[in-house]
């Protein structure tokens, strides 16, 4: 089974939360027997867990933010362009293009009929 970068992120993930884990069981028993190699030891592997986290998250973020980057002229994410691409599967007339600026223009006017309350989403009536 091939990974994908969400699972390895994941894992190392948990990975660094049981090395801190252990680093940080290492340091109370550093503590508590007085033994300053222990704890100089532990507490390096602390920061150096915690800087290495600290740098998964960023990954993780930047990732995210790719994800849901809009990957289309219009503005489209991922997403919205393969479903956008389903408009219209039997018109051999309209391009990709064509059927991304259909989507898009439909999603503008979705989102401004919301807007001014013309598009009432609720589901049904509301009982007292």
């Amino acid at each position: 089974m091939a990974w994908n970068y969400n699972d390895i992120l994941v894992s190392q993930g948990q990975r660094l939360e049981a090395e801190r884990a252990q680093a940080l069981a290492e340091l109370e028993a550093g503590r508590i027997y007085e033994d300053a190699s222990l704890v100089n030891t532990a507490s390096d592997n602390i920061l150096r867990i915690d800087r290495d986290y600290a740098q998964l998250v960023r990954y993780a973020n930047n990732m995210a933010t790719q994800q849901r980057a809009p990957r289309s002229q219009y503005g489209l994410t991922d997403a919205e362009v393969e479903i956008a691409r389903t408009i219209g599967e039997t018109r051999n007339d309209l391009t990709d293009e064509a059927r991304e600026r259909i989507y898009a223009e439909n999603k503008a006017r979705y989102r401004q009929m919301r807007a001014t309350g013309e598009y009432d989403d609720t589901q049904g009536r509301v009982f007292k």
